[in-house]
């Protein structure tokens, strides 16, 4: 049966075991070079005409987006709907306007 002592002594153990190995010098090496293959794999040249074909296709979109969205509101024409207000009754702009009020 194993007991909680036995446990931690094979814990112990395998602790120890694994702070004697030795550790390989190449392995970082290795490492740096599988890293540095992945990074160069991934880099593609691109023509400078494709960059500005699709700078230029993606401003037509983007203008072409901006007077759809435009053409979607349609204001009301029905007089009866506007509201006129004196906003100089309403919040007393004249007494700014008056000089002998200074």
């Amino acid at each position: 049966m194993i007991t909680k002592n036995n446990i931690d002594q094979l814990l112990e153990d395998f602790i120890k075991e694994e702070r004697n190995t030795e550790a390989n010098p190449f392995l970082s090496t290795r490492i740096m070079a599988a890293v540095e293959k992945t990074g160069e794999e991934q880099l593609l040249p691109v023509s400078p005409v494709w960059k500005i074909a699709v700078i230029a296709v993606s401003l037509f979109v983007a203008v072409f987006a901006g007077i759809a969205a435009g053409n979607l509101y349609q204001p009301k024409t029905n007089v009866t709907d506007a509201v006129l207000i004196n906003d100089d009754s309403i919040e007393n702009f004249g007494w700014y306007a008056q000089i002998g009020n200074e």
